[in-house]
């Protein structure tokens, strides 16, 4: 009941300047107002409305230029050159699995030991051993004096390399 007499009210406040202005002469500036009123009308019922209906976080977020599953494959894909490579000759396994296997070791040292592999290189030592994966990702690790004449690592030397990286 009440919000009908406040609606009635409302009418007779807006219809009254309309209903002055309708005698002649008068016809733009009834135009105008007719139009300001339902503008402001219009924009009432939306703040109403807005305010009535639940509000839904903005979800959308654009796609990503290289979708992660590719990231992925290509990322496997460079490991698998690079350890068929490492099979080929020492400078293979210096240039191209050396800086993987230095990344791999480095990340695992800082997250699970806090250890730095290129500051503290003895306690990282202590971690890793004598092993493939310390022999590879040593920091002072020289590349082979004749390229042509060192062998890379076998197919056996690789999968405990794998193995080692794995348990660290």
């Amino acid at each position: 009941m009440r919000v009908l007499a406040l609606v009635a009210g409302l009418a007779i406040v807006v219809l009254a300047p309309a209903f002055a202005l309708a005698g002649r002469g008068h016809g733009l500036a009834l135009l105008v107002y007719v139009l300001i009123v339902a503008a402001l009308s219009l924009a009432f019922l939306a703040n109403r409305l807005s305010r009535a209906l639940p509000r839904k976080a903005f979800s959308w977020s654009p796609p990503s230029v290289t979708p992660p599953e590719e990231h992925s494959i290509a990322q496997l894909e460079k490991i698998e050159r690079a350890l068929t490579a490492a099979r080929w000759n020492e400078p293979h396994l210096q240039e191209l699995t050396r800086p993987i296997v230095r990344e791999i070791v480095a990340a695992r040292l800082r997250r699970h030991h806090r250890v730095d592999l290129d500051r503290s290189p003895d306690r990282a030592h202590a971690i890793l051993g004598d092993g493939y994966a310390w022999s590879l990702a040593r920091p002072d690790r020289e590349p082979p004096v004749d390229p042509s004449s060192a062998r890379g690592w076998s197919r056996g030397e690789l999968e405990r390399l794998i193995d080692e990286l794995g348990a660290l």
